[in-house]
C-alpha cells in the first residue's frame, strides 16, 4: 500500500509542477482543453498539495484518504478534459484513468481500515 501511495505522490508532484511551471507542451495541452490558464496553476497547486497529503498519507490515514479524494475528483476531470473538452482519443486518457484506479484502491482501503478501528474500539469500549 505504502508503494501505491508513494508512487501516486510522486507522479501528481511531477504533474503538479509541470503545471505550476507551466511547462510549453502543458500550455499547448490546456489550450487544446479550453480551460483558462489561471485554472492550470490551480490544478498544479492542487495536484502538489495532494501529492504533499499522500506523502504523509504514509504514517496518517486521514490525509491519505483525504489526498485520495482529491485525486479521484482530478482524475475524472482530467478523464473528461481529454475525452469531451479536446475531443481526443481514449489512448490519451490512460495515465489519469490509472491514477484515478490507484486513488479509488487508497481511498476504499483508507475507508475499511479506518471504519475497522473504529468498529474494534466500539467493540473493546
Amino acid at each position: 500500500m505504502l508503494v501505491m501511495k508513494m508512487g501516486l505522490a510522486i507522479f501528481m508532484l511531477i504533474g503538479g509542477g509541470i503545471k505550476v511551471f507551466r511547462v510549453p507542451f502543458q500550455v499547448e495541452h490546456w489550450h487544446q482543453y479550453q480551460y483558462p490558464l489561471w485554472f492550470l496553476t490551480v490544478t498544479g497547486i492542487l495536484e502538489i498539495a495532494g501529492a504533499l497529503g499522500m506523502i504523509a498519507g504514509g504514517w496518517n490515514r486521514y490525509l491519505a484518504l483525504a489526498a485520495g479524494a482529491l485525486f479521484s475528483v482530478l482524475m475524472v476531470g482530467a478523464i473528461h478534459a481529454h475525452l469531451f473538452r479536446a475531443g481526443q482519443s481514449l489512448m490519451t486518457t490512460i495515465p489519469a484513468v490509472i491514477c484515478l484506479v490507484v486513488s479509488l484502491i487508497i481511498l476504499v482501503r483508507e475507508l475499511r481500515a479506518l471504519c475497522g478501528a473504529k468498529m474494534l474500539v466500539e467493540n473493546i469500549g
